[in-house]
């Protein structure tokens, strides 16, 4: 089985659950946060695919503050959809993905992975 966590403060809610998925030889986890988070997880288990990314530029100036923690979520979407994207051209399609979705991270995740 092919996993997939995402969590911008990774390990977060799945510092159990991943490791657990990770110890089984019949399952390949990938893990994707940011950078300076992820960094704190390694060694957290030896099979784990750690795979950080870089924290987006926050709104700018100019955008509504009511819009701002919205543009915040897309570009931390589009953040982790380009990973993804490279996932799935090398061949990982994940049979489980498990995401937390309060920063966006989750959005364009369907967009990759439809099935």
């Amino acid at each position: 089985m092919r996993l997939l966590f995402v969590h911008q403060n990774f390990p977060g809610q799945y510092r159990h659950l991943a490791p657990a998925f990770a110890g089984d030889p019949g399952c390949q986890v990938v893990c994707i946060g940011e950078a300076g988070n992820i960094a704190r997880a390694v060694g957290l288990h030896p099979a784990m695919q750690l795979i950080p990314y870089a924290k987006p530029e926050g709104a700018g100036r100019h955008t509504h503050h009511y819009l701002r923690g919205m543009e915040a979520s897309v570009r931390r979407g589009q953040a982790v959809a380009r990973i993804a994207l490279d996932l799935r051209k090398r061949g990982f399609m994940p049979d489980v993905v498990c995401a937390h979705p309060g920063w966006g991270e989750a959005l364009f995740l369907k967009d990759v992975f439809p099935q």
